[in-house]
């Protein structure tokens, strides 16, 4: 009888290959190991992008059953659950680079206020890290994609010897800063993961302000464009599309040995092999997997004998307030596109002296679409009457004053705010969804009371006439897209999953190195601190399996 080959058993299966899982990849195949990337989608072709398609040429192509590249998941095709009146919006990306092919590239580091929030305010616990510990990582990040910003540097923002030249503030930027200044609310130049100028072999960008498209260019950070293509050079990576991963499967010692994923177009059940497992899946699929991968060691999901997966799911609160500024009201139109979204941010503010303490943790605010834009002069136009050459004229007195404020504020790690799965509920492959239990409590309504006054009281000093704004008025849970905290860091393995390596405190060969792994979510875009953590992470586990330990 012919003997029959083992089944291969890779060094480590990567799962997801958006900034975290894209990042593990690149890390570990330049450190010489052999790495399976799982992704559930397939690679985007930048040469299909809608990026420059106009409007009246974007209904052209519709009409004739054309479509852009399909970003965003459909839910039909991957459902999730949620409680009767507690909505969330949940956004996805399957596909090579994941949201990093379609993200806001805001790209702000996490201060040692936010690594040590709980113990300063004693609300839950600390991350089992400091900021001297991340920021080494967070300088090579910046070096390695290109990241744009200003000199400043505070407290609540940590700034960066390595950032590129910032983009000009817009008009109506500048006298909110202006306002900012005044108020002692202080306006920073954005950081966004953007080549303002060429880097690294790729091109700056050419604000044409359709970021939300994709970059045909690559000129903004993504990672199918720099980080997978990198890895694949070395010959140590292979990426296998189209793997709905379902579970992580154990040996008889309860230690990883593989992976379960179904094929996206057939729905064939497959099975690899591996040393060690990273997830990257984003903080809901990984979580997802985590909890179906039951077994008799892991009757709770696999590494939660602590019942902490699934659990501290916190995210942010914002809402948007959008009006005019008279004093720019018939200013010569502009090129306001820019790198598209903000040129200037607010940091938090709130724990300096003089300022309103009477809840925990704080806010900062981005200035989305101030400005000549096309998403602007949408705004515009439902906001002046008329029709015909009056309404022509009035937009064209109004479409330079347009402003917009869009603050968001940190949500608080909450036990029972979370995500569990439903085995009578499961989707085409048959695996139990996910089922996301999330609330914002009296902490969050009393910020977003202060967010409301600091919006109200800028507008005031600034001059300007808010027209779409309600207060108290918040967007829709999830909108933010920061899911965290479902399979958090910490020192203690009773509280938390991970250690500060993002390596499992129950099982040594599974590490988590996407959004999930945070301890909190604090006011700021987690994208930065996500590369900077898998980064570390990796070069810890690489460390590892050369000295035998895994």
């Amino acid at each position: 009888m012919p003997v029959q080959s083992r089944a291969k058993v890779h060094s480590v299966i990567v799962v997801g290959s958006g900034a975290s899982g894209g990042m593990a990849a690149w890390n570990l195949t330049r450190q010489g190991v052999d790495v399976l990337l799982l992704d559930a989608g397939e690679k985007f072709d930048r040469a299909t992008f809608w990026t420059h398609v106009s409007p009246w040429e974007a209904r052209e192509r519709r009409a004739r059953g054309e479509q852009p590249p399909p970003f965003q998941l459909d839910v039909e095709e991957q459902p999730y659950l949620t409680p009767e009146g507690q909505d969330f919006e949940l956004i996805r990306v399957w596909g090579h680079g994941g949201k990093t092919n379609i993200w806001g590239r805001v790209s702000l580091r996490y201060s040692e206020m936010d690594f040590r929030a709980g113990e300063i305010d004693g609300w839950d616990i600390p991350w089992p890290i400091h900021y001297r510990d991340v920021a080494p990582y967070y300088d090579r990040v910046d070096q390695l994609i290109g990241v744009c910003g200003g000199d400043d540097d505070s407290d609540s923002l940590p700034g960066s010897r390595y950032f590129l030249p910032p983009p000009a503030m817009r008009c109506g930027e500048v006298a909110l800063a202006r306002a900012g200044q005044r108020l002692h609310m202080p306006f920073v130049r954005v950081r966004r993961a953007v080549k303002t100028v060429a880097h690294n072999g790729f091109p700056a960008c050419h604000h044409c302000g359709q970021c939300g498209r994709g970059c045909d260019t690559a000129s903004f950070f993504c990672s199918a464009d720099h980080l997978l293509p990198d890895a694949l050079k070395t010959g140590r990576l292979e990426i296998r599309s189209n793997a709905v991963v379902a579970r992580i499967l154990v040996d008889d010692k309860g230690l990883a040995r593989g992976v379960q994923y179904f094929d996206r177009k057939t729905g064939a059940e497959r099975e690899v092999l591996a040393k060690v497992v990273v997830m990257g899946a984003s903080c809901v699929d990984t979580t997802r997997i985590l909890l179906n991968s039951t077994s008799g060691a892991h009757p709770n999901g696999i590494g939660n004998g602590s019942d902490v997966i699934g659990r501290y799911l916190c995210e942010q609160v914002r809402f948007h307030a959008r009006g005019f500024m008279p004093a720019l009201y018939g200013s010569a139109t502009r090129d306001d596109r820019g790198i598209g979204g903000e040129h200037a941010y607010m940091p938090r503010f709130n724990h300096r002296q003089g300022h309103r303490r009477d809840y925990l943790r704080g806010f900062g605010m981005q200035l989305w679409n101030t400005g000549c834009s096309a998403e602007g002069a949408a705004h515009v136009a439902r906001h002046v009457p008329g029709f015909g050459v009056g309404l022509k004229a009035g937009v064209r007195q109004k479409y330079p004053a347009w402003v917009e404020m869009h603050p968001y504020g940190e949500v608080l790690g909450y036990r029972d705010n979370r995500i569990t799965v439903d085995p009578s509920k499961t989707d085409r492959y048959g695996v139990p969804l996910a089922r996301i239990d999330y609330r914002i409590r009296d902490n969050e309504r009393t910020m977003v009371q202060h967010m409301c006054d600091t919006v109200e009281a800028l507008a005031k000093s600034a001059g300007i006439e808010l027209v779409d704004y309600t207060r108290g008025a918040t967007d829709r849970n999830g909108s933010a897209i920061h899911e965290h905290g479902t399979c958090r860091m910490g020192d203690d393995p009773k509280r938390s999953a991970l250690n500060a390596f993002n390596q499992m405190h129950e099982v040594k060969n599974v590490f988590v190195v996407d959004g999930s792994a945070f301890t909190t979510a604090s006011e700021k875009n987690p994208t930065i601190t996500i590369l900077s953590l898998a980064w570390r992470a990796t070069d810890y586990l690489a460390e590892e399996l050369k000295r035998g330990n895994l």
